[in-house]
């Protein structure tokens, strides 16, 4: 399916964890997405204008959930 210019452009990330995820769900505070936390992970959808500014929200998602990531491997 081809998304128009003029439409929404979106992508959801699902991580599965075997602990809390409430640490990851909290990292996302600062970022411009929907998260849903459940008993087994999180969900998160992404919406941008275009598809560079789905990219640009993308890119900072990813590097939030990592660092988050990071720095509770440090810490266990």
């Amino acid at each position: 399916m081809v998304t128009k210019k003029s439409e929404n452009w979106s992508v959801t990330i699902t991580i599965r964890t075997e602990g809390s995820a409430s640490s990851l769900a909290a990292s996302l505070a600062s970022e411009s997405v929907d998260v849903c936390e459940d008993i087994s992970g999180i969900s998160t959808n992404i919406i941008g204008r275009s598809a560079s500014d789905l990219r640009a929200k993308f890119n900072s998602t990813v590097r939030s959930l990592l660092a988050a990531s990071e720095a509770l491997k440090s810490i266990r």
